[in-house]
């Protein structure tokens, strides 16, 4: 759900902004249908909640980001929650063993 909705909003981002020559609809997409768009913004939310962030798609206005700083930011407290617990885990099973 999460990723739905950010990459829904990273392309309102670029409509907000009247689709401006900086915007990454018109830097590389401009021309693709609205499914297509919605599958390059699942690309790109993905792969910078992973942070992998391969630079094919850059957010380049200010909007885009302070949306990718946000969205990067939520990646790694993600992951540092899930190996904290599980860290907390595999150690508390260690210690009934």
């Amino acid at each position: 759900l999460m990723i739905h909705l950010v990459a829904c909003f990273w392309y309102l981002i670029a409509k907000i902004d009247d689709f401006d020559e900086d915007t990454w609809v018109v830097n590389a997409h401009e021309d693709d249908d609205n499914f297509t768009l919605y599958i390059t913004s699942i690309y790109w939310t993905v792969q910078t909640i992973t942070t992998v962030g391969f630079g094919d798609i850059p957010a380049v206005t200010v909007m885009e980001k302070i949306i990718a700083i946000g969205w990067m930011i939520v990646g790694v407290g993600f992951y540092s929650f899930t190996n904290g617990n599980l860290s907390s885990i595999m150690a508390q099973m260690d210690i009934k063993a």
